[in-house]
Protein backbone atom coordinates (compact mmCIF):
# COMPACT_ATOMS: atom_id res chain seq x y z
CA UNK A 1 0.00 0.00 0.00
CA UNK A 2 1.30 3.43 -0.85
CA UNK A 3 1.79 5.87 1.97
CA UNK A 4 2.49 9.58 1.53
CA UNK A 5 3.17 12.30 4.08
CA UNK A 6 -0.46 13.40 4.14
CA UNK A 7 -1.62 9.84 4.86
CA UNK A 8 0.78 9.57 7.78
CA UNK A 9 -0.28 12.96 9.15
CA UNK A 10 -3.94 12.04 8.72
CA UNK A 11 -3.35 8.85 10.65
CA UNK A 12 -1.45 10.59 13.42
CA UNK A 13 -4.12 13.25 13.86
CA UNK A 14 -7.05 10.89 13.44
CA UNK A 15 -5.88 8.34 15.99
CA UNK A 16 -3.92 10.39 18.50
CA UNK A 17 -5.56 10.32 21.89
CA UNK A 18 -3.98 12.75 24.40
CA UNK A 19 -3.30 11.39 27.86
CA UNK A 20 -4.38 14.73 29.26
CA UNK A 21 -6.90 17.10 27.77
CA UNK A 22 -5.18 19.52 25.39
CA UNK A 23 -5.65 23.25 25.76
CA UNK A 24 -8.05 24.95 23.32
CA UNK A 25 -5.20 26.58 21.44
CA UNK A 26 -3.63 23.18 20.75
CA UNK A 27 -6.93 21.80 19.53
CA UNK A 28 -7.48 24.75 17.24
CA UNK A 29 -3.97 24.50 15.90
CA UNK A 30 -4.16 20.85 14.86
CA UNK A 31 -6.79 20.08 12.26
CA UNK A 32 -6.83 18.16 9.06
CA UNK A 33 -8.88 16.34 6.55
CA UNK A 34 -9.41 12.65 7.05
CA UNK A 35 -10.15 11.13 3.71
CA UNK A 36 -10.87 7.71 2.37
CA UNK A 37 -7.70 6.29 0.86
CA UNK A 38 -8.13 8.17 -2.39
CA UNK A 39 -5.53 10.02 -4.44
CA UNK A 40 -6.76 13.02 -6.35
CA UNK A 41 -3.34 14.06 -7.64
CA UNK A 42 -2.65 17.73 -7.22
CA UNK A 43 -6.31 18.67 -7.17
CA UNK A 44 -7.23 21.02 -4.34
CA UNK A 45 -10.26 20.02 -2.32
CA UNK A 46 -12.31 22.90 -0.96
CA UNK A 47 -14.27 22.71 2.27
CA UNK A 48 -16.62 25.39 0.95
CA UNK A 49 -19.49 23.81 -0.95
CA UNK A 50 -20.30 25.84 -4.05
CA UNK A 51 -21.64 24.92 -7.46
CA UNK A 52 -18.41 26.04 -9.07
CA UNK A 53 -16.11 24.10 -6.79
CA UNK A 54 -14.01 21.33 -8.28
CA UNK A 55 -14.96 18.77 -5.66
CA UNK A 56 -17.93 18.67 -3.35
CA UNK A 57 -16.69 17.07 -0.15
CA UNK A 58 -19.50 16.04 2.13
CA UNK A 59 -18.64 14.65 5.55
CA UNK A 60 -20.96 12.77 7.81
CA UNK A 61 -20.57 14.24 11.30
CA UNK A 62 -22.85 12.52 13.80
CA UNK A 63 -23.52 13.05 17.22
CA UNK A 64 -10.44 6.72 27.23
CA UNK A 65 -11.74 3.45 27.94
CA UNK A 66 -9.49 0.95 29.68
CA UNK A 67 -7.07 -1.12 27.62
CA UNK A 68 -7.82 -4.82 27.92
CA UNK A 69 -4.90 -7.21 28.17
CA UNK A 70 -4.00 -9.55 25.35
CA UNK A 71 -5.87 -12.82 25.72
CA UNK A 72 -3.99 -16.07 26.01
CA UNK A 73 -6.69 -18.37 24.73
CA UNK A 74 -10.31 -18.50 23.64
CA UNK A 75 -11.98 -15.30 24.83
CA UNK A 76 -14.71 -15.58 27.40
CA UNK A 77 -17.09 -12.74 28.05
CA UNK A 78 -20.70 -12.00 28.79
CA UNK A 79 -22.64 -13.20 25.75
CA UNK A 80 -24.66 -10.54 23.97
CA UNK A 81 -28.25 -11.84 23.78
CA UNK A 82 -29.60 -11.93 20.23
CA UNK A 83 -32.53 -9.73 21.29
CA UNK A 84 -30.14 -7.10 22.67
CA UNK A 85 -27.66 -7.11 19.80
CA UNK A 86 -27.34 -5.89 16.25
CA UNK A 87 -25.43 -7.86 13.65
CA UNK A 88 -23.01 -5.91 11.48
CA UNK A 89 -21.97 -7.47 8.17
CA UNK A 90 -18.58 -6.49 6.79
CA UNK A 91 -16.12 -7.99 4.30
CA UNK A 92 -17.12 -11.61 4.89
CA UNK A 93 -17.84 -11.51 8.62
CA UNK A 94 -20.86 -10.94 10.83
CA UNK A 95 -20.15 -9.44 14.23
CA UNK A 96 -22.71 -8.71 16.96
CA UNK A 97 -22.57 -5.56 19.07
CA UNK A 98 -25.08 -4.20 21.60
CA UNK A 99 -28.26 -2.86 19.98
CA UNK A 100 -27.69 0.55 21.57
CA UNK A 101 -24.46 1.14 19.63
CA UNK A 102 -24.58 3.61 16.76
CA UNK A 103 -22.82 3.54 13.40
CA UNK A 104 -19.99 5.99 12.65
CA UNK A 105 -21.09 8.31 15.47
CA UNK A 106 -18.02 10.51 15.39
CA UNK A 107 -17.02 14.15 15.42
CA UNK A 108 -13.63 14.98 13.94
CA UNK A 109 -12.82 11.27 13.84
CA UNK A 110 -13.48 10.78 17.57
CA UNK A 111 -16.36 8.55 18.77
CA UNK A 112 -19.09 10.48 20.58
CA UNK A 113 -20.95 7.43 21.87
CA UNK A 114 -20.62 3.65 21.78
CA UNK A 115 -20.27 3.03 18.06
CA UNK A 116 -19.20 0.78 15.21
CA UNK A 117 -16.78 2.47 12.82
CA UNK A 118 -16.85 1.17 9.26
CA UNK A 119 -17.00 2.55 5.72
CA UNK A 120 -16.58 6.12 6.92
CA UNK A 121 -16.09 7.70 3.53
CA UNK A 122 -15.10 11.37 3.47
CA UNK A 123 -15.01 12.81 6.98
CA UNK A 124 -13.64 15.90 8.68
CA UNK A 125 -10.87 15.31 11.21
CA UNK A 126 -9.53 17.50 13.96
CA UNK A 127 -7.99 16.84 17.35
CA UNK A 128 -10.47 16.47 20.19
CA UNK A 129 -10.14 14.26 23.26
CA UNK A 130 -12.15 11.09 23.57
CA UNK A 131 -14.50 10.99 26.54
CA UNK A 132 -13.94 8.15 29.03
CA UNK A 133 -16.27 5.18 29.10
CA UNK A 134 -17.04 5.17 25.37
CA UNK A 135 -16.70 1.85 23.53
CA UNK A 136 -15.95 1.43 19.85
CA UNK A 137 -15.29 -1.28 17.30
CA UNK A 138 -13.49 -0.28 14.11
CA UNK A 139 -13.63 -2.60 11.09
CA UNK A 140 -10.68 -2.15 8.74
CA UNK A 141 -10.81 -3.43 5.15
CA UNK A 142 -7.17 -2.70 4.26
CA UNK A 143 -5.10 -4.29 7.04
CA UNK A 144 -1.83 -4.14 5.09
CA UNK A 145 -0.51 -1.24 7.17
CA UNK A 146 -1.63 -2.32 10.63
CA UNK A 147 -1.50 -6.13 10.66
CA UNK A 148 2.32 -6.37 10.40
CA UNK A 149 2.57 -4.08 13.43
CA UNK A 150 0.59 -6.37 15.72
CA UNK A 151 2.48 -7.40 18.86
CA UNK A 152 2.01 -10.08 21.52
CA UNK A 153 -0.06 -12.02 19.00
CA UNK A 154 -1.85 -15.17 20.08
CA UNK A 155 -3.96 -17.36 17.80
CA UNK A 156 -7.32 -18.51 19.10
CA UNK A 157 -10.56 -20.02 17.85
CA UNK A 158 -13.85 -18.46 18.95
CA UNK A 159 -17.08 -20.38 19.70
CA UNK A 160 -18.12 -20.17 16.02
CA UNK A 161 -14.92 -21.90 14.91
CA UNK A 162 -13.37 -18.75 13.46
CA UNK A 163 -9.58 -18.59 13.74
CA UNK A 164 -8.41 -15.22 15.01
CA UNK A 165 -5.13 -13.50 15.79
CA UNK A 166 -5.38 -11.35 18.92
CA UNK A 167 -2.82 -8.75 19.93
CA UNK A 168 -2.12 -5.06 20.24
CA UNK A 169 -0.83 -2.39 17.87
CA UNK A 170 1.57 0.34 19.04
CA UNK A 171 -0.07 3.76 19.36
CA UNK A 172 -3.53 2.21 19.09
CA UNK A 173 -5.52 1.67 22.29
CA UNK A 174 -7.27 -1.56 23.14
CA UNK A 175 -7.22 -4.92 21.39
CA UNK A 176 -6.57 -5.75 17.73
CA UNK A 177 -8.17 -8.81 16.11
CA UNK A 178 -7.18 -10.10 12.68
CA UNK A 179 -9.38 -12.59 10.80
CA UNK A 180 -7.03 -14.32 8.30
CA UNK A 181 -9.77 -16.08 6.31
CA UNK A 182 -11.22 -12.78 5.05
CA UNK A 183 -8.33 -10.39 5.76
CA UNK A 184 -10.27 -8.16 8.14
CA UNK A 185 -8.70 -6.26 11.03
CA UNK A 186 -10.75 -5.05 13.99
CA UNK A 187 -9.80 -2.55 16.65
CA UNK A 188 -11.63 -2.92 19.97
CA UNK A 189 -11.53 0.01 22.38
CA UNK A 190 -14.18 -0.88 24.91
CA UNK A 191 -15.03 0.10 28.46
CA UNK A 192 -14.67 -3.46 29.80
CA UNK A 193 -12.81 -6.65 28.97
CA UNK A 194 -16.10 -8.58 29.09
CA UNK A 195 -17.55 -6.36 26.37
CA UNK A 196 -14.54 -6.94 24.12
CA UNK A 197 -14.62 -10.70 24.67
CA UNK A 198 -18.37 -10.96 24.04
CA UNK A 199 -18.00 -9.23 20.67
CA UNK A 200 -15.02 -11.42 19.74
CA UNK A 201 -17.08 -14.50 20.63
CA UNK A 202 -19.78 -13.35 18.18
CA UNK A 203 -17.58 -13.15 15.05
CA UNK A 204 -18.80 -15.48 12.28
CA UNK A 205 -17.85 -15.99 8.65
CA UNK A 206 -20.79 -15.33 6.32
CA UNK A 207 -21.73 -15.23 2.63
CA UNK A 208 -24.55 -12.70 3.09
CA UNK A 209 -25.30 -10.11 5.74
CA UNK A 210 -28.55 -9.51 7.69
CA UNK A 211 -29.77 -7.08 4.99
CA UNK A 212 -29.45 -9.74 2.30
CA UNK A 213 -26.32 -8.25 0.74
CA UNK A 214 -23.75 -10.64 -0.68
CA UNK A 215 -20.48 -10.29 1.19
CA UNK A 216 -18.53 -10.40 -2.07
CA UNK A 217 -19.82 -9.09 -5.38
CA UNK A 218 -17.89 -9.04 -8.64
CA UNK A 219 -20.79 -7.73 -10.79
CA UNK A 220 -21.26 -4.06 -9.93
CA UNK A 221 -23.02 -3.30 -13.22
CA UNK A 222 -25.95 -5.13 -14.83
CA UNK A 223 -24.76 -8.48 -16.24
CA UNK A 224 -25.04 -8.79 -20.01
CA UNK A 225 -27.52 -11.63 -19.50
CA UNK A 226 -29.86 -9.53 -17.34
CA UNK A 227 -33.28 -8.91 -18.92
CA UNK A 228 -35.24 -6.19 -17.10
CA UNK A 229 -39.01 -6.08 -17.36
CA UNK A 230 -40.79 -3.67 -19.68
CA UNK A 231 -41.97 -1.52 -16.77
CA UNK A 232 -38.36 -0.75 -15.90
CA UNK A 233 -38.04 1.60 -18.88
CA UNK A 234 -40.54 4.08 -17.45
CA UNK A 235 -39.18 4.65 -13.94
CA UNK A 236 -36.09 3.47 -12.08
CA UNK A 237 -38.04 1.99 -9.17
CA UNK A 238 -41.50 0.81 -10.28
CA UNK A 239 -44.30 -0.66 -8.22
CA UNK A 240 -44.94 -0.20 -4.50
CA UNK A 241 -41.80 -1.27 -2.62
CA UNK A 242 -41.93 -2.24 1.04
CA UNK A 243 -38.18 -1.98 1.66
CA UNK A 244 -34.92 -1.29 -0.15
CA UNK A 245 -31.59 -2.80 0.90
CA UNK A 246 -28.55 -0.64 0.10
CA UNK A 247 -25.28 -2.59 -0.27
CA UNK A 248 -22.02 -0.65 -0.65
CA UNK A 249 -18.97 -2.48 -2.00
CA UNK A 250 -15.31 -1.52 -1.78
CA UNK A 251 -12.75 -3.73 -3.53
CA UNK A 252 -15.75 -5.97 -4.37
CA UNK A 253 -16.32 -6.67 -0.66
CA UNK A 254 -19.30 -5.47 1.35
CA UNK A 255 -18.26 -2.36 3.29
CA UNK A 256 -21.66 -1.32 4.66
CA UNK A 257 -25.36 -1.94 4.24
CA UNK A 258 -28.74 -0.77 5.46
CA UNK A 259 -32.39 -1.48 4.77
CA UNK A 260 -34.54 1.61 4.33
CA UNK A 261 -38.29 1.74 4.84
CA UNK A 262 -40.91 4.43 5.40
CA UNK A 263 -39.64 7.99 4.90
CA UNK A 264 -36.05 7.06 3.99
CA UNK A 265 -37.34 4.69 1.33
CA UNK A 266 -39.84 7.25 0.04
CA UNK A 267 -37.07 9.82 -0.22
CA UNK A 268 -34.78 7.43 -2.11
CA UNK A 269 -37.55 6.50 -4.58
CA UNK A 270 -38.47 10.15 -5.12
CA UNK A 271 -34.85 11.11 -5.77
CA UNK A 272 -34.19 8.16 -8.09
CA UNK A 273 -37.34 8.53 -10.16
CA UNK A 274 -36.75 12.28 -10.54
CA UNK A 275 -33.20 12.00 -11.89
CA UNK A 276 -32.30 13.24 -15.37
CA UNK A 277 -32.04 10.23 -17.65
CA UNK A 278 -28.62 8.84 -18.54
CA UNK A 279 -25.24 8.70 -16.82
CA UNK A 280 -22.66 11.42 -16.19
CA UNK A 281 -18.86 11.46 -15.90
CA UNK A 282 -16.29 13.55 -14.09
CA UNK A 283 -14.08 15.52 -16.51
CA UNK A 284 -10.77 13.61 -16.88
CA UNK A 285 -8.80 16.72 -15.92
CA UNK A 286 -10.30 16.69 -12.43
CA UNK A 287 -8.82 13.43 -11.14
CA UNK A 288 -5.84 11.12 -11.51
CA UNK A 289 -6.83 8.49 -14.12
CA UNK A 290 -4.91 5.77 -12.28
CA UNK A 291 -7.59 6.12 -9.60
CA UNK A 292 -9.86 4.02 -11.80
CA UNK A 293 -7.49 1.08 -12.22
CA UNK A 294 -6.36 0.58 -8.63
CA UNK A 295 -8.17 -0.93 -5.64
CA UNK A 296 -9.22 1.09 -2.63
CA UNK A 297 -6.27 -0.32 -0.67
CA UNK A 298 -4.01 1.53 -3.14
CA UNK A 299 -6.12 4.67 -3.18
CA UNK A 300 -8.36 3.82 -6.13
CA UNK A 301 -12.00 3.09 -6.95
CA UNK A 302 -11.65 -0.28 -8.69
CA UNK A 303 -14.29 -2.68 -7.38
CA UNK A 304 -16.40 0.04 -5.75
CA UNK A 305 -20.12 0.55 -6.22
CA UNK A 306 -23.63 0.05 -4.85
CA UNK A 307 -26.23 -2.63 -5.40
CA UNK A 308 -29.78 -1.97 -4.25
CA UNK A 309 -32.39 -4.68 -3.71
CA UNK A 310 -36.01 -3.56 -3.89
CA UNK A 311 -38.61 -5.72 -2.12
CA UNK A 312 -42.38 -5.55 -2.53
CA UNK A 313 -44.94 -6.62 0.04
CA UNK A 314 -45.80 -10.28 -0.35
CA UNK A 315 -43.26 -10.83 -3.10
CA UNK A 316 -40.28 -13.15 -2.97
CA UNK A 317 -38.32 -11.71 -5.90
CA UNK A 318 -36.17 -8.65 -5.38
CA UNK A 319 -35.47 -6.04 -8.03
CA UNK A 320 -31.77 -5.09 -8.39
CA UNK A 321 -30.35 -1.66 -9.15
CA UNK A 322 -26.70 -0.69 -9.62
CA UNK A 323 -25.16 2.68 -8.72
CA UNK A 324 -21.79 4.40 -8.85
CA UNK A 325 -20.80 7.46 -6.82
CA UNK A 326 -17.27 8.82 -7.14
CA UNK A 327 -15.04 9.99 -9.97
CA UNK A 328 -14.50 7.02 -12.28
CA UNK A 329 -16.58 5.74 -15.17
CA UNK A 330 -20.30 6.24 -15.64
CA UNK A 331 -21.83 7.82 -12.53
CA UNK A 332 -25.44 7.39 -11.50
CA UNK A 333 -27.91 4.57 -11.04
CA UNK A 334 -29.55 2.03 -13.36
CA UNK A 335 -32.13 -0.75 -13.27
CA UNK A 336 -30.74 -2.24 -16.46
CA UNK A 337 -33.28 -0.53 -18.69
CA UNK A 338 -33.27 3.06 -17.47
CA UNK A 339 -30.37 5.13 -16.15
CA UNK A 340 -30.38 8.11 -13.79
CA UNK A 341 -27.61 10.69 -13.50
CA UNK A 342 -25.55 11.14 -10.35
CA UNK A 343 -26.60 14.21 -8.37
CA UNK A 344 -25.78 15.37 -4.83
CA UNK A 345 -29.30 14.30 -3.79
CA UNK A 346 -28.73 10.77 -5.09
CA UNK A 347 -25.36 10.55 -3.34
CA UNK A 348 -27.01 11.64 -0.10
CA UNK A 349 -29.94 9.23 -0.45
CA UNK A 350 -27.52 6.31 -0.90
CA UNK A 351 -24.94 7.23 1.75
CA UNK A 352 -26.87 8.83 4.58
CA UNK A 353 -28.66 5.58 5.58
CA UNK A 354 -25.16 4.04 5.78
CA UNK A 355 -23.89 6.93 7.94
CA UNK A 356 -21.05 7.31 5.44
CA UNK A 357 -19.42 10.40 4.00
CA UNK A 358 -18.89 10.68 0.26
CA UNK A 359 -17.25 12.66 -2.54
CA UNK A 360 -19.15 14.11 -5.50
CA UNK A 361 -17.36 15.85 -8.37
CA UNK A 362 -18.20 19.53 -8.58
CA UNK A 363 -18.64 19.34 -12.36
CA UNK A 364 -20.14 16.47 -14.32
CA UNK A 365 -20.61 15.93 -18.05
CA UNK A 366 -23.28 13.74 -19.70
CA UNK A 367 -22.46 10.28 -21.02
CA UNK A 368 -23.73 9.21 -24.44
CA UNK A 369 -27.06 7.32 -24.13
CA UNK A 370 -26.56 3.61 -23.41
CA UNK A 371 -30.03 2.30 -24.32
Amino acid sequence: MREDVNDLLDRAVGWYRPRTAPDPASIAGIAGKRRRRRRLGAIAVSTVITLGSLVLLIGTLKPGGSQPPVGSGTPSGTEIPASAGQVIGFHGVDVTVPASWKINDMTCGTPQSDTVIRDEGATTTCLIPRLPGISSLELVDNPQYWQPKMQSVRTLTNPHGVRLDRGTVPDRPGTAIYVPDVRVLMFFDTATDAETNAIIDSIQLADTDPNGCAMRETELDPPTSYQPGASMKDVLIPGSPSAIAICHYVDNWLASSATVTDQEMTNLISVADGLPEGFVRAPPSTYDPSLCNEPSSSGGELGSGFILWVSESGGDARLPLWAHVGFCGHLGITNGARDGQLTPDLAAALNEPLHAGYDVPGRLIPDPPSH
